[in-house]
């Protein structure tokens, strides 16, 4: 019942009709809680989203390590890493640059970008932020909303939607990249434990063509022998009796553990297509801190796969040194 729910909720916070409220109620809330310290901040989120009581002193269960890594860990080449402008020079120090969707373009300002001499459609996204992505096509897209949309987010910082460091210190950018439509890409992401990916998700439907969230994406969760698991994470499933899995599988996760080899978490997101593999992005906090992987047996099995008495003292807040 909660499950189908939050899974109404969730389509009609979707639609274009409420989009332009939901984010706006996202930046009240942000302003009533900007005196609450990062951990009250986080706690008051979690118990509000899932009804969870965070334990942050004795962390057990995945949504609590999640949590208190978000609060206590820093690894500065995490921001380097969500930073998805920055992200693609890491992408191809590794010999990655073929998983790159083409690049035509990085600006600091929306009136930079000389649209006429651009491809008739192009995919535009900021570096900094989520969500905030926008096809572009000729004589069609009207350009004032658009800078509109893009010139308040190149002011904003997710880090005060969400609490995580990560976000916080990255130089806002606008990525013009070549247009693609999403429409016949899958994503899959692999959610990484101490550099081994446990367990990975798919998703179809995820964006409509002009790269919007979709109000009909679907999610299963598998391990890596293809098994969907017995994990309900509150959202809306798909029959994959007739799906067939991507090629691409094996290169997806040695590429996933090849670059969260540093991380004690990380979730590595691809989009797939029948015949191409495109890197998509790097997650530390996957729904900002918030996913919890039900039944909560599911969440001390995989709490159990993060060991935070293995990070190195010098990746942990000042004070947490001793």
């Amino acid at each position: 019942m909660i499950s189908r729910i939050k899974i109404a909720i969730r389509k009609l916070l979707l639609r274009e009709s409420t989009k332009n409220i939901y984010k706006k109620m996202s930046k009240i809330k942000a302003k009533l809680m900007r005196f609450l310290s990062d951990e009250q901040f986080t706690k008051l989120n979690i118990k509000h989203n899932t009804v969870i009581k965070l334990n942050l002193k004795n962390p057990k269960m995945f949504v609590e390590k999640i949590n208190w890594l978000k609060l206590n860990y820093r690894n500065d080449l995490q921001t380097e890493y969500t930073d998805k402008y920055l992200m693609r020079q890491h992408l191809i120090d590794n010999e990655y640059s073929n998983l790159l969707p083409p690049l035509l373009g990085a600006y600091d300002n929306f009136n930079d970008i000389n649209f006429e001499k651009l491809p008739d459609k192009v995919f535009l996204k900021t570096n900094h932020t989520s969500g905030v992505n926008q096809a572009v096509e000729k004589n069609k897209t009207n350009l004032k909303k658009t800078k509109e949309k893009f010139d308040a987010a190149m002011k904003d910082n997710y880090f005060k939607y969400s609490r995580e460091w990560n976000y916080k210190n990255i130089r806002p950018k606008i990525l013009v990249e070549e247009y693609l439509d999403m429409t016949e890409f899958i994503d899959y992401k692999f959610f990484v434990f101490e550099g081994k990916v446990e367990f990975f998700a798919i998703i179809k439907n995820i964006n409509d063509e002009q790269g919007n969230q979709s109000l009909e994406s679907k999610i299963n969760l598998y391990d890596t022998d293809l098994n969907k698991m017995n994990i309900d994470i509150k959202r809306q499933e798909f029959n994959d009796d007739d799906f067939k899995f991507s090629k691409f599988i094996p290169e997806m996760i040695k590429v996933s553990e090849n670059l969260a080899s540093r991380f004690p978490f990380c979730r590595v997101d691809f989009f797939v297509s029948k015949d191409k593999l495109y890197f998509g992005e790097m997650t530390f906090h996957p729904n900002g801190g918030q996913l919890v992987l039900y039944p909560l047996e599911n969440e001390l099995k995989y709490g159990e796969k993060i060991h935070l008495n293995k990070i190195p003292q010098s990746d942990l807040k000042k004070q947490l040194n001793h």
